[in-house]
């Protein structure tokens, strides 16, 4: 049997006031994907359809939202009004490479 973490990809988010970066990973931390997206509700869903892109049939996606600033709200409430998991980041917990 499978673990439960490899039927989902993982999206992490970095919120800006002007865009958002999102950098898509597998369970085994690979990173499949990255996109840079304006912070405006116009282009949250080309967000969700470059997730979708890169997401193999039978996985979810698991959006992970660093904001401290709030900057991130409207898309965090649009994510959850298109039925997607989305978690809160602690940026203490965050490190980038």
């Amino acid at each position: 049997m499978s673990h439960y973490k490899q039927y989902h990809i993982y999206v992490g988010l970095d919120l800006h006031k002007a865009h958002h970066t999102a950098v898509i990973i597998n369970c085994w931390n690979e990173r499949l994907g990255e996109i840079q997206i304006e912070n405006k509700p116009s282009a949250f869903d080309d967000l969700m359809k470059f997730v979708k892109k890169h997401t193999a049939k039978g996985l979810n996606p698991v959006y992970g939202l660093e904001d401290t600033g709030g900057n991130g709200r409207a898309l965090a409430v649009h994510l959850v009004e298109k039925k997607q998991i989305v978690k809160e980041v602690n940026s203490a917990l965050s490190y980038s490479e």
